[in-house]
């Protein structure tokens, strides 16, 4: 097996990035609207878009890090580990990843003491995510409802590449000139 074919297909691809997008943009939209009455308050319309591109583009560095690591593993791993069931381990890893990005997320708070302990628990919780991500892979049902999901939320890319596409000319226009 070359080192070639151990890279995901596009179609693979798509349905691990798309349940990353539904949840970093998911969460940064949330995040901005909640802002956006303030915002109106001191900014333009257009100011409040270039905010808005700005995250979009924020967001897709983001997904693109996120999603680079069940890629890493496909390609890393033994075939049979990892990239055999690609959609359903990388569906798992990314999933239950950023389920514990978001607990720490909700554990930081400004008028509290920084949660060191959440920190120092992340390489246990880590090892603890891929030895689920190979036993839950296992169970039919649960890779059989994680492929159908992961193929559901691919409608989210529909709306998040060209919003990005746009965030990005949007930025780079107002950066080179």
């Amino acid at each position: 097996m070359n080192f070639s074919s151990r890279f995901p297909s596009l179609k693979q691809l798509a349905q691990v990035y798309s349940v990353v997008v539904v949840v970093v943009y998911g969460f940064s939209m949330v995040r901005f609207f909640w802002r956006v009455p303030s915002l109106i308050n001191y900014s333009t319309s257009g100011q409040i878009g270039v905010i808005l591109s700005y995250m979009l583009i924020v967001n897709l560095i983001e997904s693109l890090m996120i999603v680079s690591a069940p890629v890493v593993l496909s390609v890393i791993l033994p075939g049979k580990w990892f990239f055999d069931q690609f959609v359903t381990k990388g569906v798992l890893l990314v999933s239950l990843a950023l389920g514990y990005a978001g607990y720490i997320a909700s554990h930081i708070n400004t008028e509290e003491p920084f949660p060191y302990p959440l920190f120092r628990w992340a390489p246990l919780v880590f090892i603890l995510i891929l030895a689920l991500v190979f036993l839950l892979a296992r169970v039919k049902f649960v890779a059989k409802f994680l492929e159908w999901a992961s193929e559901q939320l691919e409608v989210f890319l529909v709306v998040s590449i060209p919003l990005t596409a746009i965030a990005l000319i949007v930025v780079l226009v107002r950066n080179i000139f």
